[in-house]
């Protein structure tokens, strides 16, 4: 059995090297997320990060990414789940690594699509201009803000003023307990990002008015043409509130980071509410992901 470790935040530059060449990939393949979401655990082979996670009775592993031999590597992983007695699976496979694992292994896995984790992908400046007759509504959405608070300010997200973003996500959680749907998971992973928003090297923005915070968001960058938005939160009942704060982190990410091409925001964790919001921003990669399973 592989000595599988709890990543912690002081793994971030040695996996953080590894993960951030991940071309093509989504946002599992995240140091921020390895640590927010679920118990996710790191084993070393030679200098290669070999991740097993757990989310729930869901156990699987990623596709090693910078090993000598991936055969190798994969071989591994196999003899770790066969003395774990569980499955041997792989999640967050693109198309093209399905196909590899085929031509390596050729009937030995069966591959599904994980639809409720594809990540919605935009072009930066798409976000950032809001241009087009598909994207007019949100330009109106932030016109009417704009109008109705002329003194708002983006703020950056800093150890100063972190508190006033964890009071405001706090408001929001309890102004959404009515809803029925399970914020948990959620709500630790974004403990977790507040607890350790300076180590991971997160970024972020605070919309604020003369009335209050409006809304926030936060990410980090992932691979040197993406960034990844792993929080967003806004007044649902404020108009345009939630189009603002998307608008102005992507101007000021684009701002920040010149070569940065796309912003991930992300899957829909299967919330009909959540995919409905990304799909109105019409995205421009769908990103599959498939869950490789030994036959």
């Amino acid at each position: 059995m592989l000595n599988f470790l709890p990543v912690t935040p002081a793994d971030r530059e040695r996996i953080h090297s590894h993960l951030y060449f991940a071309k093509g990939h989504g946002c599992e393949y995240s140091f921020a997320n390895l640590l927010f979401w679920g118990d996710q655990k790191v084993a070393w082979l030679e200098d290669c990060p070999l991740i097993f996670s757990a989310f729930g009775k869901f156990r699987s592993y990623q596709l090693p990414i910078g090993c000598h031999r991936l055969t190798d590597a994969l071989e591994a992983l196999e003899q770790d789940a066969k003395d774990r007695g569980i499955p041997f699976r792989i999640f967050g496979l693109t198309a093209q690594e399905t196909l590899l694992l085929d031509a390596l292994y050729p009937g030995k896995f069966r591959f599904s699509p994980a639809r409720d984790s594809f990540d919605y992908v935009y072009d930066i400046h798409r976000l950032a201009e809001l241009k087009g007759k598909k994207l007019q509504g949100k330009r109106n959405h932030c016109n009417r803000f704009a109008a109705q608070y002329p003194d708002y300010r983006v703020i950056p997200i800093s150890p100063e003023n972190l508190h006033s973003c964890e009071a405001f996500a706090e408001d929001w959680y309890r102004s959404h307990a009515h809803t029925g749907e399970d914020f948990e998971g959620e709500k630790r992973a974004l403990t977790r990002a507040f607890a350790w928003f300076t180590e991971l090297k997160l970024e972020g923005i605070l919309l604020e008015t003369e009335a209050g915070i409006m809304g926030f968001s936060m990410g980090n960058r992932i691979r040197e043409d993406t960034f990844d938005v792993n929080f967003e939160k806004a007044l649902p009942e404020v108009n345009g509130a939630y189009p603002m704060v998307n608008r102005e982190f992507a101007r000021r990410i684009r701002e920040a980071y010149p070569t940065v091409q796309y912003l991930n925001r992300e899957d829909d964790m299967g919330l009909p509410g959540l995919r409905r919001a990304k799909e109105s921003y019409y995205p421009d990669i769908l990103l599959e992901k498939f869950v490789g399973e030994v036959v």
